[in-house]
């Protein structure tokens, strides 16, 4: 039962890994004993948790969210998951397929203001691009979290790279030569759990940007 679930603190998150050979309904009286019993050594705090070890479904996810919160003093400011996708919507997983398509640069945490990355392929943000960051690609960009900063992909003047984010909010972004800005309305709140965010991604089509839902 011990190594069941393994729960470890890192600098920005609670990493809780599971177990992928037991059911899930026992993996979650296991998580509710573990997050009871380690309430005290944890503390109030605001983290973000990733859950590891197995996909998890939508369900599931809110399930174990739900655990956590209800037997801990955790206030959740984001949450990481491999997503089982059952009805074409963008999960880590698929992320993996972009490799395929030449070198892929990932980075896993946030962008802040200031900081910028420049990649001669498609690049991967898992966690947040805030106001003032900056990204710049000749492949394609995707943005596993909040995207509020300034986007530059297909540099060089490929037209068939896109721009894609789980919560979708550029400042400014450009695919080849062509720009759309002026999109942000207000910087979209990243201290809160985002379940229900729609995938987007921004492509050119008849020589225009649009921006879609992924379906």
């Amino acid at each position: 039962m011990n190594n069941h679930i393994v729960i470890k603190g890192k600098k920005d998150r609670l990493e809780i890994n599971l177990n992928s050979e037991i059911d899930f309904l026992t993996l979650s009286e296991i998580l509710a004993t573990k997050i009871s019993e380690a309430r005290a050594f944890i503390g109030k705090s605001k983290l973000a948790i990733e859950f590891t070890g197995r996909p998890l479904t939508s369900e599931e996810e809110n399930c174990l969210i739900k655990i956590v919160t209800e037997n801990s003093d955790i206030i959740i400011a984001y949450v990481f998951s491999e997503k089982i996708s059952n009805s074409g919507n963008f999960s880590l997983e698929d992320s993996k397929a972009l490799t395929e398509e030449g070198e892929t640069y990932f980075y896993r945490g946030t962008l802040r203001s200031g900081a910028k990355i420049e990649f001669d392929g498609n690049v991967i943000v898992i966690g947040d691009v805030n106001p003032g960051a900056i990204i710049r690609a000749k492949g394609n960009i995707i943005v596993i979290g909040h995207l509020n900063g300034t986007v530059y992909a297909g540099l060089g003047g490929d037209l068939k790279a896109f721009i894609g984010a789980m919560a979708f909010n550029p400042i400014q972004l450009t695919i080849g030569m062509k720009t759309v800005s002026d999109l942000q309305k207000e910087i979209l709140d990243s201290n809160r759990v985002k379940k229900d965010s729609k995938f987007k991604f921004a492509h050119i089509k008849n020589q225009e940007i649009i921006i879609e839902e992924w379906i």
